[in-house]
């Protein structure tokens, strides 16, 4: 809808505006709230889970508000090559306030076990992001989609806190200094930041196409078309990601259990292999009538949607289920390791065919480059697994 609302130049700004956000989102609050989702199910009384998500909100809103004064102090640079994109760069980069408060309050529903609280909370956030989004279309164009889209976490994390205030006697502390935290507050901040970049890394490789479409070929058009052929497999994403949100402080709970581990992975496998197939064979049969949805502007995205679907494969069997796998075990380095390796292959091949190939090589570079990331993490896996054998012969 946002994409038939806007003119193909005005949604090119936009998605290069959001893409460069979309690259910080990750240390958004230093990944606080993902340390909360490791160490908080682990902790033995409510009164210390209460703690660490004290600690992480406090912390998390003075780290996004630097970042967020880093961003409004480069954006002019960040937008040289797309200057029409400057001032969505700048509304978009308040998304990491609302992004680190909605996602604080979010991990807390996970730790506390709350998941039809934590279900309500994700859809009735995607219905206020619709919601609040279209309204500003109307009302404002791009500018006003922007405005509604950095709102709406905001204000689902202000309604999260009140309903828990309501319904429990907690004292949930916002923004105090915290005493007696029950984890040390750098191996806390450490977990985050590599967490944050390990989780995400696969979304990440995606946003960083339209940034090195926009800045070597400089056309806000092709940046359009290329966001709109990533939409649908991007978007697939949330399949996978959703299975593995609700099971994360389950498997964090027993990371030492290495029969458990594998034998969640095998009947991960077992679903998702069926419903990977089915995806892609409603894509490949149905494809040329799914892209209509775009508008006949975008018709020329057909063909790159076709290249970049190969990455449901690699995301839904290998990608997001062992990058949280990692994460809720406590090797987040690793993923960070694996996101490094990802990013770097990926602006390589982009540097090397974009020039050539146009926006069909940046297609190619993401589908090599998430491939070769899903493997690693395979082998990562199988090295974690080594590893519980080492210290606990037999398990």
């Amino acid at each position: 809808m946002i994409i038939r609302l806007l003119s193909k130049e005005d949604y090119g700004n936009l998605s290069y505006a959001f893409s460069i956000t979309q690259l910080i989102i990750p240390f958004s609050g230093a990944g606080l709230y993902l340390s909360l989702l490791h160490f908080g199910p682990i902790q033995k009384t409510p009164e210390d889970k209460l703690k660490l998500f004290a600690h992480t909100l406090r912390q998390g809103l003075i780290y996004s508000l630097l970042m967020l004064g880093a961003v409004l102090i480069l954006a002019g640079l960040l937008a040289v090559k797309m200057p029409g994109s400057l001032v969505y760069l700048r509304l978009f980069s308040f998304y990491i306030i609302s992004y680190c408060l909605f996602y604080s309050f979010i991990s807390l529903l996970r730790i506390k076990k709350q998941n039809k609280a934590y279900a309500a909370a994700l859809l009735g956030n995607s219905l206020l992001v619709f919601g609040l989004s279209l309204l500003g279309i109307f009302l404002g164009g791009g500018r006003g989609y922007a405005i509604g889209f950095v709102t709406a976490p905001a204000l689902t994390a202000l309604i999260i806190l009140l309903t828990l205030k309501g319904k429990e006697k907690e004292s949930y502390g916002l923004f105090r200094r915290v005493e007696g935290l029950p984890v040390k507050s750098r191996e806390y901040t450490k977990y985050g930041l590599y967490t944050g970049l390990g989780n995400i890394a696969s979304q990440m490789a995606w946003q960083l196409d339209a940034i090195m479409i926009g800045i070597i070929m400089a056309q806000s058009t092709e940046v359009a078309v290329y966001k709109a052929a990533s939409l649908i497999p991007f978007s697939l994403i949330f399949i996978p990601s959703v299975f593995m949100q609700t099971d994360f402080v389950y498997i964090a709970e027993r990371f030492d259990q290495k029969k458990y581990l594998i034998a969640y992975y095998k009947k991960y496998l077992m679903v998702f292999t069926l419903i990977t197939a089915a995806v892609m064979a409603v894509w490949y049969a149905g494809g040329a009538q799914i892209v209509r949805i775009f508008g006949p502007e975008y018709i020329e995205a057909r063909p790159l949607i076709d290249i970049l679907m190969i990455n449901v494969v690699s995301t839904f069997l290998l990608r997001v289920p062992l990058g949280n796998m990692l994460a809720a075990v406590g090797r987040a380095k690793w993923n960070s390791y694996s996101a490094v390796a990802m990013l770097g292959i990926n602006v390589i091949l982009n540097l090397l065919l974009i020039p050539r190939f146009g926006v069909r090589g940046a297609a190619f570079a993401t589908v090599t480059a998430i491939s070769l990331s899903s493997l690693i993490n395979l082998i990562l896996f199988f090295v974690y697994l080594r590893q519980l054998d080492t210290k606990r012969p037999g398990a």
